[in-house]
């Protein structure tokens, strides 16, 4: 494929998510998902089934997640009602440094303790009025979806991370956000069918072990390409979008789970609360 045909597929990706997220004003009840074209580590933004807008991660760049929004978000918005956090590594927090000023920011989540540039953008969030929790491994319900940070520490950096899984009746999302792929190993003999999913969003790069496959067992796989690394082989027998050469990758939950297709969105309703399902996160003060 040549420069300009991979451009116009890159630009139509862009067209379409942030038009179908742009032109529907109302929740339709379903789960979307659109994974940021942030050319870094993933950067994830979900709308829930009662209209909550929520970013997971946010790549290595606030310029480049600033961009992302602004593509796919109605220009009026301001705010997001929830920020989690997978991991404390600079590829995963650094772009969250953007949003303040752009963005109030309802909650961040996060699955424990961050590196110093991670702690001090988590602050600066906080200081604009965002309420801060860490998950602890816990399940919580937050805009019609329940939500889980599967942690386990990361072999290679000794930190505290977590996989994400959000389900509703429409879909259910496994973000992984930087997980190797030994640590993805972990993960399933710890958390076993927990990983089921509809949309798996890899690794940057998209290296992911074929026993974490084997126990997800996704329907699609969502691809984040770092600009100037090579991604890693695609698994047989899976359907696989890269930010590389398809943009902003949008899927829309329904009757066969989340599947590639346009988001709805709109302004971010109020007043969304969150209910812990199992055990409430701590609230740091």
């Amino acid at each position: 494929m040549n420069l300009r045909a991979l451009l116009a597929a890159a630009m139509a990706g862009v067209i379409a998510a942030g038009l179908a997220w742009v032109i529907a004003s109302r929740s339709d009840g379903r789960l979307h998902v659109i994974v940021l074209n942030t050319s870094s580590s993933p950067a994830v933004l979900i709308r829930t089934d009662d209209g909550s807008t929520v970013l997971v991660d946010g790549g290595a760049s606030p310029a480049q997640l600033l961009a992302a929004l602004g593509r796919v978000l109605p220009p009026a918005t301001t705010r997001l009602d929830m920020v989690v956090v997978t991991g404390g590594e600079r590829a995963a927090v650094n772009g969250l440094g953007g949003l303040p000023g752009h963005y109030s920011v309802g909650m961040v989540v996060t699955q424990g303790v961050l590196n110093p540039g991670g702690n001090a953008i988590v602050g600066a969030l906080e200081s604009q009025g965002a309420d801060v929790l860490e998950a602890g491994g816990g399940a919580w319900s937050f805009g019609g979806a329940r939500w889980r940070c599967l942690g386990f520490i990361a072999l290679a950096t000794a930190r505290q991370m977590c996989a994400l899984t959000v389900h509703d009746s429409t879909g259910r999302l496994l973000v992984l956000g930087d997980t190797g792929t030994a640590d993805q190993e972990t993960l399933c003999a710890v958390y076993g069918s927990a990983l089921a999913a509809d949309l798996l969003v890899t690794p940057p790069g998209g290296a992911v072990s074929p026993l974490l496959l084997a126990t997800a067992r996704p329907l699609e796989l969502a691809v984040p390409i770092v600009q100037g690394s090579p991604a890693a082989p695609a698994p047989q027998g899976y359907p696989i979008d890269r930010t590389s050469t398809d943009g902003d990758l949008s899927y829309t939950g329904g009757s066969s789970g989340l599947r590639p297709g346009t988001c709805a969105g709109g302004s971010v309703m109020p007043g969304v609360r969150l209910a812990i399902l199992h055990r409430w996160p701590r609230v740091r003060r």
